[in-house]
């Protein structure tokens, strides 16, 4: 009995300590269960996000899940305004829009023969009036050779004491224009069609080729490609030129986007480059410059800058922090980043969160269209519409941080909410600073839409030969976007500058050349 008594307490011992071994490795299990699970819906998330940036439409237009609270507080408090009674509008007439009345018209017109003008009665019709259509024409893009006959004059005496130089005697011949490239076909305007091409509407130069063999020209991708070399080589003045007018403005923006160069730093290996972005100017001279840097360290910012004071607005990119410690210059952040945080955190997870947020980043951008209208309609200075647009703004940006700071406190930091707001809450004295210069806006967007041009043709050429190919297209990529910022096409502006560009290579005069110096067809 005693014997039978022991081995139950002992197997009883045994059993209770098995148990709670087990009950700890069912706990221990339960937490990997639950953080894996964690972990999956992350990584759910991050593959939605991925898909969404890679498939669906690049517009971020919000749709609001219902109305948001502080729009039933405005309305709430708005008065009671009188029920009018409405009368019915008309339709709005459908139809195409009018061709612009810039396009030169060529006239055609149709009329009946005299037999068919004579009325039953046997009277003569008479005309009182016409029917106008108008439809659009073109005509394909034309190639010519220009031929340069330059006459040559010689002493007609065959006793001309010239003979005894041991040259041709006494011979003259009338000079041309200075060529853009010694000894080589290309005009100014054919380099400008091909740089407008590229540059604008984004076309690789083996399209090019093709279009232009369909012309009946043999130019190759490879004359295309030598010709930009060695014409924007020699633009640097007129590009250092740009810089210096970015410089002289309160307020910079800057961006930048990686590019695959097959020869990076002259390294002979595959590598990714960055193209630098600067955008800034005087309101009169606005300017955009690219350079190319074979890394993103905040060095080859700083060659753009150098020892500028001001604004810098950017995005969060931490070489920035890197480039403004220690110096004059003040950071500024970018709204459009913050809202694409929730926008993203929207389009993969739906929620009044982001909903939320992203209905109060709407109403910021409305409040500041608002009174800048209202400042150029009314004609405020400066200093006035910058003390309007602070008694309204700073007021509204306070309560949004409260609103961030509680609602953060609420939300898992990991999630795709969560990296929205903390990201909006980390950068928050930048994104407030725009309030302090009237020049600034709530976000880096003219420098996006800037640096927008090289981003799509970089789809289509898909990479740089090399660090003097990459530097070439920054060239002509700054002339391009400053001539657009100034009201100048394109082609027009090329056209204009590259047939000055020989005679201002000897007279040294580059500032004829800016964009706001040069007027399309002063050549």
């Amino acid at each position: 009995m005693g014997e039978f008594t022991h081995k139950f307490r002992s197997d009883r011992i045994f059993d209770m300590s098995r148990l709670a071994e087990l009950e700890k490795e069912n706990e221990q299990l339960k937490d990997v269960t639950r953080r894996q699970a964690v972990r999956i819906d992350q990584l759910q998330l991050e593959l939605m996000l991925a898909l969404y940036r890679m498939f669906s439409r690049s517009s971020e237009k919000f749709q609001p899940l219902g109305p948001l609270l502080f729009d039933e507080m405005e309305e709430q408090a708005a008065p009671a305004e009188p029920e009018v009674q409405s009368q019915a509008k008309k339709p709005a007439r459908k139809g195409r829009r009018p061709l612009p009345a810039s396009l030169p018209r060529k006239h055609i017109y149709h009329d009946l023969p005299e037999a068919q003008r004579i009325c039953r009665c046997g009277r003569c019709m008479t005309k009182f009036g016409e029917d106008l259509a108008e439809k659009l024409n073109i005509i394909p893009a034309q190639i010519w050779v220009e031929c340069h006959h330059h006459a040559k004059y010689s002493c007609p005496d065959a006793n001309c004491p010239c003979k005894g130089d041991g040259i041709e005697p006494g011979v003259v011949k009338a000079p041309g224009s200075l060529p853009l490239i010694p000894k080589s076909i290309v005009t100014a305007g054919l380099l400008a069609h091909i740089w407008t091409a590229k540059f604008c509407d984004h076309l690789p130069f083996y399209r090019q080729e093709a279009g232009f063999a369909r012309l009946g020209a043999d130019i190759s991708r490879q004359d295309m490609s030598r010709w930009t070399m060695r014409v924007s080589a020699d633009l640097d003045p007129l590009v250092n030129l740009l810089i210096r007018a970015i410089r002289e403005g309160p307020v910079i923006q800057m961006d930048e986007t990686p590019v695959t160069v097959l020869k990076l730093d002259r390294s002979g290996t595959v590598g990714q480059g960055y193209m630098w972005l600067a955008r800034g100017g005087t309101q009169e001279h606005p300017a955009v410059v690219y350079r190319f840097g074979p890394g993103r360290g905040s060095e080859h910012a700083q060659k753009i800058l150098q020892d500028w004071e001001g604004f810098l607005q950017t995005d969060a990119y931490q070489g920035y922090d890197t480039l403004a410690k220690g110096t004059a210059i003040v950071l500024v952040g970018c709204w459009a980043h913050a809202r694409r945080k929730f926008f993203e955190a929207h389009k993969t997870a739906p929620s009044p969160l982001t909903s939320d947020a992203l209905g109060r980043i709407k109403k910021l951008y409305e409040l500041e269209d608002k009174y800048r209208k209202q400042a150029r309609e009314e004609h405020l200075t400066d200093e006035q519409f910058l003390e309007v647009r602070r008694s309204v703004l700073r007021p509204y940006l306070e309560d949004l941080r409260t609103w961030l700071d509680e609602t953060a406190a609420q939300t898992l930091p990991s999630g795709a909410a969560g990296k929205a707001l903390g990201y909006t809450v980390g950068q928050w004295d930048k994104l407030v600073r725009f309030l302090d210069h009237p020049w600034l806006t709530p976000d880096n967007n003219r420098a996006e839409n800037a640096i927008r041009p090289f981003v799509v043709g970089r789809k289509n050429w898909l990479f740089h030969g090399n660090d003097a190919g990459a530097e070439a297209s920054c060239r002509v990529y700054s002339l391009i976007e400053t001539a657009k910022m100034n009201g100048l096409e394109p082609w027009s502006y090329l056209n204009a500058a590259l047939h000055r560009l020989p005679q201002v290579r000897l007279s040294g005069d580059w500032e004829s050349l800016l964009p706001w110096n040069l007027r399309p067809g002063i050549t």
